[in-house]
């Protein structure tokens, strides 16, 4: 408990300080920083020493989520298509290669180092789109995302008694779910009152519904290949707070959807 609150001490601010006061380029690179270190984490816990099989998969991650998350480069969709193609064109013809060899690409190592480059940097890739909106509508996701875990952690304690997915994480239960969207609400109606965020209160309630929902949805997805790997943490770069798919699991559902539904009412 020391290290998670020391490191919260000092990470929270630090991310601030680069969704606030850095210019979007430092938001772009964090999170291309971020997909590689995600990518990494679930090839290996996947695949174990598979993932070095596919060694270019972190940094194709980064790449696409320096891509898709800095519009002032300019690429045109081709671009990014033929990215995406690339990246699948390099898992398999890896698979081909290493196939019958003592040391071979199985197939869900060669999944997740697709999903890792493709999927993750999506997520990773919205949050750097939001900022270059604002700084505050690029921090909303992490606002739905943390206060839902908060809501659902405190209210589980205090009333949980209904298990919600035991086999995918035995101590979530339906009153903290239902705890994890008043909190979501709660904590979108206080960040629209400090930050300034420039959106209607009827879009805070939505933001706050769909940040816990997707917010609860990513972390049982990551669970779920936790569980089936047995493995506890994806990682130990944070510590006392595991890696980065275990802090950002969440987040990584809702960014996606924050940017599609703001995009699509701001446009």
């Amino acid at each position: 408990m020391k290290k998670r609150v020391l490191f919260a001490a000092v990470g929270i601010p630090v991310l601030l300080l680069i969704l606030f006061a850095a210019p979007e380029w430092a938001t772009s690179a964090m999170c291309a920083l971020l997909a590689a270190v995600a990518s990494y984490e679930l090839m290996h816990a996947v695949g174990g020493e598979q993932w070095e099989l596919l060694p270019a998969m972190p940094v194709l991650a980064a790449a696409m989520t320096g891509a898709l998350g800095t519009p002032m480069l300019g690429i045109a969709p081709i671009w990014l298509l033929a990215g995406i193609f690339a990246v699948i064109l390099y898992g398999f013809v890896m698979a081909i290669a290493t196939h019958g060899r003592e040391k071979q690409l199985g197939f869900a190592t060669l999944a997740a180092g697709i999903l890792s480059a493709t999927v993750l940097p999506a997520g990773f890739a919205s949050l750097a789109l939001l900022r270059c909106v604002s700084p505050a509508l690029a921090i909303a996701p992490l606002v739905g995302a943390f206060m839902s875990d908060t809501g659902a952690f405190f209210t589980g304690r205090a009333l949980g008694k209904h298990k919600l997915c035991p086999h995918v994480s035995p101590n979530k239960t339906v009153e903290g779910s239902v705890g994890g969207f008043i909190g979501s609400v709660l904590g979108m109606i206080i960040w629209r009152l400090t930050a300034g965020m420039d959106v209607g209160w009827a879009m805070v309630i939505v933001l706050g519904l769909a940040g816990s929902a997707l917010g609860q949805i990513g972390d049982l997805s990551f669970s779920v290949i936790k569980r089936e790997y047995g493995i506890k943490d994806y990682g130990t770069i944070f510590p006392g707070h595991g890696g980065v798919l275990d802090r950002f699991d969440s987040v990584l559902f809702v960014s996606p959807a924050y940017f599609l539904i703001l995009t699509a009412v701001l446009a």
